[in-house]
């Protein structure tokens, strides 16, 4: 294993010159740009994989990223064998050479992307595009991609969700400023489709997820527990799904309300709606926001 072997390097090290240990020390290094890298990588597979494409386009973007991810663990392992290792030994060799104990300590502990500059052309392979790891995000939320952990998850310590309010404002934002439709577009880091207007309302993670994950971050409701900043969703996956915002009935009979959406014709908008949608759209059901 790359850990046991490291290890061994890093006691000989400590019985050799200091020449040995700057060598040793650069070999950390080389593996925190191997992780650093790996993890842009797979970020830019996952951001990719969160779009609408054909079949056999996200079978290869899933293998892809699958394989970065096992890539990924074993750099993860190798690295951390070998900074407890170096923990380790410094601390038992910290009489012989402080000097050289504390530099160890401090290079073992260090978080963050490598410093100094990287390779010419990034950590992408060859022919890849280049990627910018995206803004930090502090919502309630994370999503994790294929690998250990998969799935939607709370963070640790998550911001309280947006009440209906908020929802229901941020929605209208979007519909003020009249953003049009677009699977593949982009604004304030979510794309901006149905389920990217309502990942934007209810404060999830951008790029945003889909019709088919968003159950995941919420639960179903009845009908008449409908309230402003709840959604209506169709389920089923790419285009042939839908959501939208709930933002109050329209008649007391509870058969209209208004609403704000995303939509192909019309971009960000409000609008009335017949309940629970227009026909031919497939099956509607409300949601809210929570497990």
């Amino acid at each position: 294993m790359v850990g046991r072997a490291v290890g061994g390097a890093v006691i000989a090290g400590f019985a050799a010159a200091p020449g040995a240990l700057v060598a040793l020390a650069g070999r950390l290094r080389a593996v925190a740009r191997e992780v650093w890298g790996l993890r842009e990588r797979v970020a830019a597979v996952d951001v990719a994989a969160s779009r609408p494409l054909a079949p056999e386009t996200f079978e290869v973007l899933r293998t892809r990223l699958r394989e970065a991810v096992e890539t990924l663990d074993r750099a993860e392992r190798g690295g951390v064998d070998l900074a407890d290792r170096l923990v380790d030994n410094a601390r038992s060799y910290a009489e012989a050479d402080d000097a050289a104990a504390g530099r160890l300590l401090d290079l073992a502990s260090a978080g963050g992307p490598p410093a100094g500059p990287g390779p010419a052309g990034g950590w992408n392979r060859a022919g890849e595009p280049s990627f910018a790891p995206p803004e930090v995000y502090d919502g309630p939320y994370a999503v994790r991609p294929i690998g250990r952990g998969a799935g939607v998850v709370r963070v640790a310590a998550p911001r309280p969700e947006p009440g209906e309010e908020e929802i229901v404002a941020r929605a209208k934002r979007w519909a003020d400023l009249g953003l049009g439709y677009s699977m593949s577009g982009f604004h304030e880091g979510y794309r901006t489709d149905c389920s990217g207007l309502v990942s934007m309302a209810w404060g999830l993670p951008p790029p945003g997820l889909t019709t088919v994950t968003l159950p995941e971050v919420s639960h179903p409701i009845g009908r008449d527990d409908l309230r402003p900043g709840d959604i209506l969703l169709n389920t089923a996956p790419g285009a042939a799904g839908h959501t939208l915002i709930f933002a109050g009935w329209a008649d007391a009979a509870h058969t209209r309300y208004h609403a704000y959406e995303e939509s192909s014709g019309k971009g960000a908008h409000h609008g009335t709606i017949p309940y629970p949608y227009w026909p031919g759209h497939g099956t509607f059901r409300p949601y809210r926001l929570g497990a």
